[in-house]
């Protein structure tokens, strides 16, 4: 008689092992590294992998790169003028002479401690509008109370108290604000015509 056939195999002991010995050896190797050795790792990853794409500048950081170029006052400033109203100037003149109203702005003085201004106009003040020359004189007279308030320069009783438009060419007042009369634009007329803009 012949033997019943035993049931195939499906493998061998060693052979099902494998699976279970390399998870085995997978875990115990997990197990004996230390947890801070694979945080380590991970960070030192995560380090070089961001030093690849550049940072972009925080809004903080693009004020105070604005701050730093500001030139500081000049040590040797006269009794009569603080380091508050030479920044105002300085800020002001710098906003005029790049500003819109570039070709019309030739200057700018302070005195008083800040609250009398004059400012200097060239020639093409001629060439604008009574609307226009009123705005301009607005517009400096607004800068110049606002930069004084941010540098501090003005305490809260005290202020802008007399604004001055003054032609460069022969020193004519063409244009007068105070806080009580506002805008008062004088001698229009009797400006020459040629520099007007065009």
């Amino acid at each position: 008689m012949a033997k019943p056939s035993s049931p195939q195999r499906r493998g061998t002991s060693s052979e099902r092992g494998v699976p279970r010995n390399l998870l085995g050896l997978i875990g115990a190797g997990l197990r004996k590294i230390p947890t801070t050795f694979v945080l380590v790792l991970i960070g030192l990853f995560i380090y070089f992998r961001g030093t690849d794409e550049p940072a972009e500048p925080e809004p903080a950081e693009l004020e105070q790169a604005a701050a730093d170029e500001e030139p500081q006052p000049p040590p040797d400033l006269p009794a009569s003028v603080s380091p508050e109203m030479w920044t105002c100037v300085y800020r002001i003149d710098k906003q005029l002479s790049a500003g819109r109203w570039a070709d019309v702005y030739h200057g700018l003085e302070a005195s008083d401690l800040g609250r009398a201004v004059t400012v200097t106009v060239s020639e093409a003040w001629a060439g604008l509008t009574d609307s226009q020359r009123t705005s301009l004189v607005e517009l400096i007279g607004e800068a110049w109370r606002t930069t004084g308030r941010e540098v501090a320069l003005f305490t809260a009783d005290a202020g802008l108290e007399k604004l001055t438009l003054k032609r460069a060419a022969d020193d004519t007042t063409v244009a007068v604000w105070t806080p009580r009369a506002g805008v008062e634009l004088l001698g229009a007329a009797q400006m020459p015509a040629s520099g007007a803009i065009s």
